[in-house]
């Protein structure tokens, strides 16, 4: 096959550009088969190989035939659909089911700028809630709204080192093993340095802090919300079975207090009224320690097949309050760390506590009692994998409560998910 060298080249060429392209290869490949250059298994072979070629040089990019900026950006996103039953029971025996379906979709690019500086952008279906990416079916087939869920820069000039800057992840603002004080869809927006070194093989410490604005700052308010983070934490592997994560964050949310509340809050907090306007009581200086034990087999001496325990731990402490200021969540992981092809399985455990004014009522998890302070709250979730990149998973809450009307809600979803 020395001979056709140079026709794998032109053809990789004119894959590589597109798929107008390709189309004029499988034109080529006819006519050079039925003019008795090519026998059909010799241009099938061509075919295969050249395309195999173009995804080896795309894969390191080498490819030559395709823009080097092209090359440096990644597409990610996934699809999620949900059913979703909630039953909830009020004073006097008064009870509510509610059954609605919703879809999710998020999509990014990150793009390498140069060797020191990447560039990420998401976006997301939603309404502009921090805490959802969620839209609900229903007003008659109306066409859903796409938001920028996350727009952002990350300088990186230092090994360990790390400047982000923008809306961003908020994996890249804080570690949070739970989602007691912080929803996961929430898109943190300012600053925030990232350091990382390691201190032999078996020890490594973190450092994040920031400055996140949380609210406008305006001719009519000056002294706009803005929270300041400061997280150190360490790593620590025992042996190649069993390593431990922790960190103490101190999250300190000023001029929240007498600050007209978010449209999206859950109205939870402690608050005043004024000339009509809802503003909270309080600011939120938190003290917020976490841990995470990974053991890998767990099981083994029992002949179970199951690759991690995750024994997860979170507590927080609002420090701006003397009563109701505190709240706690304790739980685990069982499985693969991750869902990724047929057979994977995870079953997640949580119990979780808020005070009525343990944390600002526009960052816990939305599912857990509407996103609401003053609560205790059961979840168990199991996830399935059906293929690869895709997986079903359900979700149940049991929440209610801590105040005289307990109120008690019970919360199922059914996910099926989609990555690409």
């Amino acid at each position: 096959m020395r001979k056709l060298l140079p026709l794998f080249v032109f053809l990789g060429m004119c894959l590589a550009a597109g798929r107008s392209y390709a189309g004029e290869v499988d034109i080529l490949l006819k006519k050079l088969v039925e003019k008795d250059v090519l026998s059909a298994g010799e241009a099938q072979q061509v075919k295969i190989e050249t395309q195999e070629q173009v995804k080896k040089e795309l894969a390191t990019g080498k490819s030559a035939s395709v823009p080097a900026w092209a090359q440096n950006i990644k597409i990610k996103g996934d699809a999620r659909i949900r059913y979703q039953y909630k039953h909830e029971k009020a004073a006097h025996n008064y009870s509510k089911d509610t059954q609605i379906g919703r879809v999710r979709m998020r999509l990014g690019l990150e793009g390498r700028v140069n060797d020191q500086l990447m560039a990420g952008v998401g976006l997301a279906t939603g309404s502009g809630d921090p805490r959802s990416t969620n839209i609900s079916f229903g007003g008659y087939d109306t066409k859903k709204t796409m938001v920028l869920d996350y727009a952002y820069g990350k300088y990186s000039p230092l090994n360990g080192l790390n400047i982000i800057g923008g809306k961003m992840l908020l994996n890249d603002a804080l570690w949070t093993p739970t989602d007691l004080v912080w929803d996961s869809d929430i898109t943190p927006e300012g600053g925030v340095i990232q350091i990382n070194k390691d201190l032999g093989s078996k020890t490594s410490v973190f450092m994040n802090s920031g400055v996140l604005i949380v609210d406008a700052d305006t001719s009519s308010d000056a002294d706009a919300p803005t929270a300041y983070l400061f997280q150190p934490g360490i790593t620590h592997k025992f042996n190649d079975d069993f390593s431990l994560k922790g960190a103490v964050s101190f999250q300190a949310f000023h001029n929240v207090k007498s600050h007209v509340r978010s449209s999206y809050s859950s109205a939870s907090n402690s608050a005043s009224t004024t000339s009509g306007s809802t503003m909270y009581l309080y600011d939120y200086q938190m003290l917020n320690p976490a841990v995470e034990f990974k053991i890998k087999e767990p099981f083994q001496a029992l002949e179970l097949n199951v690759e991690t325990l995750k024994l997860l731990g979170e507590y927080v402490n609002n420090l701006d309050v003397s009563d109701k200021g505190s709240g706690f969540c304790l739980g685990f992981k069982l499985g693969q760390d991750k869902v990724a092809k047929w057979g994977d399985w995870q079953f997640k455990y949580l119990y979780a506590m808020l005070a009525k004014d343990a944390v600002l009522d526009v960052l816990p998890d939305s599912d857990r009692y509407g996103g609401k302070t003053s609560i205790r709250s059961h979840e168990g979730e199991l996830t399935l994998g059906l293929g690869k990149n895709t997986s079903i998973g359900v979700d149940v809450y049991r929440s209610w409560r801590t105040l005289s009307t307990r109120a008690p809600e019970t919360l199922v979803q059914v996910d099926w998910n989609m990555k690409f």
